[in-house]
């Protein structure tokens, strides 16, 4: 029971309370001001608590199977369910009449894909294959907020279309299952000569976002890929 409820653990619950209040905002089943700006804030929350659960386990050395196991039930609400839900939402909005938007929740479906491969493979302790669930979250959220504030400084709207949503959805849902080797930001035991390519890019993200905010995120996420790419072979090594 000490084990059940330690820090690790609480953090994890932590993540997947804020991910199913996010639900409730995101099924209107809670009503709340500013709906976006509420969806963003919880899913910064659920970023936080998942980058720190698993850091606090592994310095204290508590890291135990259960865990695990929680951190990716809580994923599949904060970074599987949401971004489904969000994807649904958008491409309902789109095109109302069409029942073509409930396949948004592909997201869902190969979000889950991609978490139990996650759980199985030895060889993701210090870059994925393919796209994370967190990191996807944020381009779907990136999506979701520039669609619903048009006084933001990359408010484009009217470039947003169903058909052009539709195979995005899908191509993200590739890339979550994909075997496509992306960097991660955990140390790795390299020289700091050869993660300057994660420096610059932590460095262009920020200021990215300090310049065009949430919106900053469609951006970069596709080129945390792009990067991924070109130092593939470093990556690897």
């Amino acid at each position: 029971m000490k084990h059940l409820f330690g820090l690790p653990n609480l953090l994890t619950l932590c993540n997947l309370f804020c991910g199913c209040v996010n639900v409730l905002i995101l099924t209107g089943y809670l009503q709340v001001p500013n709906k976006s700006l509420w969806i963003v804030s919880l899913m910064g929350l659920s970023l936080l608590f998942d980058l720190f659960d698993g850091m606090i386990a592994r310095a204290l050395k508590i890291q135990s199977p259960i865990g695990g196991e929680l951190d990716s039930l809580a994923d599949m609400v904060s970074f599987g369910l949401i971004p489904g839900l969000m994807f649904v939402e958008l491409l309902k909005s789109l095109e109302p009449g069409n029942y073509l938007y409930l396949l948004g929740f592909f997201i869902t479906l190969f979000s889950a894909l991609r978490l139990a491969i996650f759980n199985l493979d030895t060889e993701q302790s210090y870059y994925f294959k393919g796209l994370a669930t967190p990191a996807n979250s944020l381009f779907v959220l990136g999506l979701f907020w520039i669609y619903h504030n048009p006084s933001g400084p990359l408010y484009m709207k009217s470039l947003f279309s169903f058909w052009l949503l539709l195979p995005l959805c899908f191509l993200l849902c590739y890339l979550l299952i994909s075997k496509i080797p992306l960097f991660s930001l955990k140390a790795n035991g390299a020289s700091h000569k050869q993660n300057a390519y994660k420096y610059v890019f932590i460095l262009l993200s920020l200021l990215a976002l300090v310049f065009f905010q949430i919106s900053a995120l469609v951006f970069v996420i596709p080129a945390y890929i792009l990067v991924s790419l070109v130092f593939r072979n470093r990556i690897l090594s």
